[in-house]
């Protein structure tokens, strides 16, 4: 549930707080610090970016209801790109003309590529990138802070689960663009790092459209399991025609289809489907991360979910950056104070930053979907 939170960051017009960034590269003005947010809450990502939004929306209001930062509020500002990575740049545009202090948790890797060009003429960070891609960690990219994992660190943890578990030739079948390539990349890797190899590879252009070939060839090669790659209404596509057509072999999908909207989009054919996560499971009881999450979730009548504790996560790690830049905060000092953030416990992960490493955290973990279509450890 996400309250009013969703339609006021919709249509919320910009407020006197809201700006030019002048000065010093982006000096906040007014009485809130403002953040940019540019992600699909239309089209194919739609039900985890909202989750994702919760779930930040959760933490900065904790911190707004205890005084902001020095005093300040902390807005949120989000623009649908619909997860066109065309429509992404003149969205970040339109934030950053209205002030803000950073842009956070843009959804994508062709969307986040799409506007490094900007982030380095306007010099505005960007902190928590809702992608694993390869390309925003080397690079390191001085305006791009990662929280999460790379894609290729959860491919290989997933190559690296299947072989423990004896399970062999392995398959992938991944949309064909740079989200696709650089998890190739790490199947690839993968593969050669744990002496596996690969049954069958199969690439689709986005959007999918008809995959009934694909899905009788993945069928008939009869792979040990099928790493499926791709947004959340394709993989659950995909995964429901396999399961249909008779497919047998184990089923995994990355941490961008982590969300509730993806398990209950599925339906019964989720159970028993792998999740790689670069965050923890949102109804763990032996993390403080997590407890910290459900807690105040609770109190704000909000549900937690897999996706929120992302947002969440990411909320915590850019508000820890703003504390450090001080009461004067600008967009350089911003950068300046999460470049010097060192193994911050963010309550059982560890954060660290510094000029030659901007990956943030390397969490990795499996789950598995239960056939209550909830999210097993």
């Amino acid at each position: 549930m996400i309250a009013g939170w969703m339609l006021c960051l919709m249509l919320a017009a910009p407020t006197a707080g809201a700006v030019a960034a002048t000065g010093d590269k982006g000096k906040a003005g007014g009485e809130k610090v403002l953040i940019g947010q540019v992600a699909g809450l239309t089209g194919a990502v739609a039900g985890s970016v909202k989750e994702q939004v919760s779930g930040a929306q959760v933490y900065f209001k904790a911190v707004n209801d205890k005084g902001g930062i020095a005093g300040r509020q902390i807005e949120l500002r989000v623009e649908d790109d619909g997860f066109d990575p065309k429509r992404t740049p003149d969205a970040a545009r339109k934030l950053i003309a209205q002030g803000v202090t950073a842009l956070f948790m843009v959804r994508g890797t062709g969307n986040t590529e799409s506007i490094l060009p900007l982030l380095d003429k306007e010099g505005v960070p960007l902190v928590a990138p809702a992608t694993g891609a390869a390309s925003l960690h080397q690079p390191v990219r001085r305006w791009v802070f990662n929280v999460r994992a790379p894609y290729q660190m959860e491919v290989a943890a997933a190559v690296r689960h299947l072989t423990t578990l004896h399970v062999n030739r392995l398959a992938m079948f991944h949309v064909d663009d740079a989200f696709g390539s650089d998890a190739l990349e790490g199947f690839n890797k993968g593969l050669a790092q744990y002496g596996q190899k690969a049954a069958l590879v199969q690439s689709y252009k986005r959007p999918a459209g008809d995959i009934s070939k694909a899905v009788k060839a993945f069928v008939q090669a009869a792979p040990g399991a099928v790493i499926v790659v791709g947004s959340a209404s394709e993989t659950a596509n995909f995964i429901r025609q396999f399961r249909a057509a008779g497919g047998a072999a184990q089923l995994i999908t990355l941490s961008n289809n982590a969300a509730q909207s993806f398990y209950d989009d599925l339906g019964k054919a989720g159970s028993g489907v792998i999740i790689t996560q670069v965050v923890p499971d949102s109804g763990r009881v032996n993390m403080n991360l997590a407890q910290e999450y459900r807690k105040l979730a609770k109190e704000q009548g909000q549900a937690h979910s897999d996706a929120g504790m992302e947002g969440f996560m990411a909320a915590k790690v850019l508000v820890e950056g703003l504390r450090r830049a001080g009461n004067d905060v600008s967009r350089d000092k911003l950068r300046s104070a999460l470049e010097s953030i060192r193994d911050f416990d963010i309550g059982g992960i560890a954060i660290s930053y510094g000029p030659n490493d901007h990956t943030g955290s390397q969490f990795v973990e499996t789950s598995i979907i239960s056939s209550t279509g909830r999210l097993l450890r």
